[in-house]
Formats: structure tokens, sequence, C-alpha cells
């Protein structure tokens, strides 16, 4: 599959995952309290320091290393298998204490079940690391969102039972135990499961730098929910939590699907002895032109889409989600042109450009101890520009993609951005100090993607070409 297909259902996979997850954490913030939320963002931020180790490496390992074969898949699966159930161990024994330090029993039930979905994670990573190496991302996009479906709906029957934060934890259980189903059904001949430990070495030292730098990208991403439970308590932790569901959608949904792409094409073009500027600079130009403008008017409106979609019970995330979503825009382009240091196995850059983000990022979060939520939010630009500056030095270091290149790329997307914008600051000049009704959001959105389509026709004809031809499955034009 071509890079322009392969961004087609990369893109759309993403799409219908930002559409589940959506209805989903809408449904879920308005049937649980922020107490409850914060509960399981607890438990769900403890797992996933644990869990950083269990698919990083193996998936990425899957997708790019040259010498896979039969043998080698053997002990991928085997390597798998036994981290996977040396971390569940981990979990449940740390599952009592965790709660103990939190007074919360709940925390312990909803921890003891995601160890119960990590010793189940045997298949996810190795099927998602295949179908990334061999560009299989229309059946990535079927089996994604096949999982992604059973996840929710085992969410909303759980919750509607009465079930509570625990109803979380379980889906995710739902969800591994259907994965390992489809990848005995359609996995077979590819993921062999015959132990096999010659290689393992190779397996863990490969993934382990990469699993290293996740780990601590989880440290910052899920800090807010040690720092600020213990600080401020459960409640004003979820706050904080839900004022980044806006920004974590752009990494997860949007950034992901470009990054799917990009690490095995990064790979191919290594091996083909290609520089990979060219290749980056493209993909960072489409992303930051598709991306870049809707998400500065969405960070405009942020509290109202926020208190429309949540309820009103979140006005302290309504109030800090724009300053998140700004800095979560400003670093996604630097974080997407980061794919290529996956993909060449440049884990000790990866290293540093998480520790320079988070080590600053926890240091703000102390903050809490005397500023309010919203300062902290503010402040939050700190950790922002210290990853950019040092991904941005590491990618210039690396040969990857010069600054310049990176100027280039941007240059564009800035312009139609600030340009589509103005609608939005109109809307809210007009509205004042009072929220913008949902009547409102509805017409700011469709003048909002007239503005887009008009300005791409007059200022970036070239752009509309690309993206007609990446719907076409063919290569965008350079």
């Amino acid at each position: 599959m071509g890079l322009g297909r392969s961004l087609y259902f990369s893109g759309l996979s993403s799409v219908l995952k930002l559409g589940i997850q959506f209805g989903l954490s809408i449904f879920v913030a308005r049937m649980l309290t922020p107490t409850e939320l914060g509960s399981f963002g607890v438990a769900l931020a403890a797992a996933a320091f644990v869990r950083a180790f269990e698919s990083a490496g193996v998936e990425n390992f899957v997708a790019s290393y040259k010498g896979l074969d039969k043998p080698m898949m053997r002990s991928v699966f085997t390597v798998n298998m036994l981290l996977n159930l040396l971390l569940a161990l981990i979990l449940f024994l740390i599952s009592a204490p965790l709660g103990a330090f939190f007074g919360a029993d709940v925390i312990t039930d909803i921890t003891r079940m995601t160890a119960l979905a990590t010793a189940l994670n045997t298949h996810v990573p190795i099927m998602r690391g295949l179908m990334r190496r061999d560009m299989r991302f229309r059946g990535f996009l079927a089996i994604d969102s096949g999982l992604m479906i059973i996840s929710a709906i085992t969410t909303i029957v759980a919750v509607l039972y009465g079930y509570g934060a625990l109803a979380l934890a379980m889906a995710i259980v739902a969800e591994k135990v259907v994965s390992i189903m489809v990848g005995v059904a359609l996995f077979r001949r590819d993921i062999p499961i015959l132990p096999r430990l010659d290689g393992a070495k190779t397996i863990i030292r490969y993934g382990l730098t990469l699993s290293t730098a996740t780990v601590i990208g989880m440290i910052g991403n899920h800090a807010n929910n040690f720092i600020l439970g213990k600080l401020l308590g459960l409640a004003p932790a979820a706050q904080f939590d839900r004022g980044y569901i806006l920004p974590r959608l752009i990494s997860q949904v949007a950034q992901m699907s470009f990054h799917n792409v990009l690490v095995p094409e990064v790979a191919r073009q290594n091996k083909a002895g290609k520089a990979c500027q060219p290749v980056l600079k493209e993909v960072i130009h489409v992303y930051a032109m598709m991306l870049w403008p809707a998400g500065l008017v969405l960070a405009i409106v942020a509290p109202e889409v926020v208190l429309t979609l949540f309820g009103y019970q979140w006005s302290q995330a309504a109030a800090i989600a724009p300053y998140l979503v700004i800095y979560s825009l400003l670093a996604s382009p630097v974080s997407l042109a980061c794919s290529a240091m996956v993909a060449l196995g440049y884990g000790a850059a990866l290293i540093r450009n998480q520790l320079a983000d988070n080590v600053t990022k926890v240091v703000v979060l102390m903050s809490a101890f005397y500023l309010d939520l919203k300062t902290v939010a503010v402040l939050m630009a700190v950790p922002a520009v210290a990853y950019i500056l040092t991904a941005g030095y590491q990618l210039k270091k690396l040969n990857l993609i010069s600054p310049d290149a990176f100027a280039r790329a941007l240059a564009g997307p800035i312009g139609i951005s600030i340009i589509c914008a103005l609608p939005a600051i109109g809307f809210r000049l007009y509205a004042g100090p009072d929220y913008l009704s949902l009547e409102a959001l509805i017409l700011l959105a469709l003048v909002s993607v007239a503005t887009y389509v008009l300005s791409l026709k007059l200022w970036q004809p070239m752009m509309v070409v690309k993206i007609m031809e990446t719907l076409r499955g063919q290569k965008p034009a350079a």
C-alpha cells in the first residue's frame, strides 16, 4: 500500500476512533462524578507507568526490524507474553498499597482489573506491528475500530449496571479478550505461539530505550493524576485531566494516524539508502495544514466545547482547556517528526526529549502547592517549550530534518490557521463574557469550514491537490 493510501486508511481509522472515544467520553463524564473519574485516572496512571514497557518496544520492533522471520516472531510472542505476565504481577502487588495511599478501595479494584488486562495483552502489539510493517492500514482500520466498539459497548453496559469507574477497567479486559480471539483467527500463521527465547536479547535491547522513553512520557502524561490527586484531591485532579481531553484527542487520534504511517515509511527509506527529510517535510506540512486551523479554532472556543459536551460540573476543566490545546498544537509537529527517531532506533534521543518535557512538567505540577489550577495550566507552557527546543536540537543533530526545512513546512499552515481563526475571534468578541450557545458553535463550525476551504483554494491550491490525491489513494504531490 502506497504512502497516500496508507495515510488515508490510517487517518480514517483515527477519525472513527475519535468519534467513538469522544462520544464515550461525553457519556462517561455525564454519568460519573469527578471523584469517580479521578479514581480511575489515578489507577490508570499507575498501570500506564508499568504497562509502558508492555507494547512500545514490541510493536515498533515488529514494525521496523529488518531481520524479522518466523523464528524471530516466535521469540517476539514469547518475550511479549512473559513480559506481560511479569507486569501484571507487579500491578497486582501494588494495587492494595495504591488504594490505601489515596484512601479509595475502588482504586485497588481498578488496578487489579487492569493487571488482568495486561496479562491478556498477548496479540495486540504484535498484530499492530505486523500491519504497520506491511502498510496494511485497511486491516488496521477494521481491527482497531472493532476493538474500540467492543470497549465502548462494555463501558456503557457496565456503567448502566452501576459499576461506576470500574466499568472503564472492565472495558479494557473485554477488549483484550476479543483481541486474542482475533489474533488466533486471523494471524495464526503470522504469530506462531511455540515458545522460543533465542533472539530475546535483541528484542529487549531494541525496545528498551524506546520503552524507557515511553515510560518517561507516561510519567509526564499522568503525573497530574498522582500529584494533583494527592495535593488537591481526586476531583480537582479529574478537572485538570478533563481539561486535557481535547489535546489528548489531537495526540492520540490525529497525530497517531500520521505516526503509524511515518515509522515504517522512514524505515523503508533508510533501508533504501535515502534521506528521510523529504518525507518528514511533506508529511509535517500536510499534517499542520489539516490540523492547525481546526486546532486554533478549537482553542478559542474550548470552554464552550467542554461545557456543552461534558456538562457544567466541569467548569474548571473548561477554564484551562484553551491553554492546553494551544501548547499541544505547537508541540505536535515536532513530536510527529520524532517518529523518525522511533523508526531508526534513536532511543537515547527520545529519552532526552521526554526528560526535557516531563521533568519540567512535574516541577510545574508541584506548584499546585501554592497556585490555583488555571495558573498551573498557564505554566504548562514551560514543558512545551522545553520539549520543542530539545527535540528540535536532536532532529538537527541526527540530520533528520533541519530547522529551515521545518520552517518551510510550517509557513503555509501558520497563515491559513490565522485566517481560519478570524471567525472564531469575531464570535468570541460578540459573545463577550458569556459562553457561546450550541447553535452559535454549530454556525461557527460551518463558517470555519467554508473559510478553510476558500483559503486553501486561494493561497494553497497545491494542498487541495495533495488532499484529493491522498483520498484517492495516490502518493501526494510534492
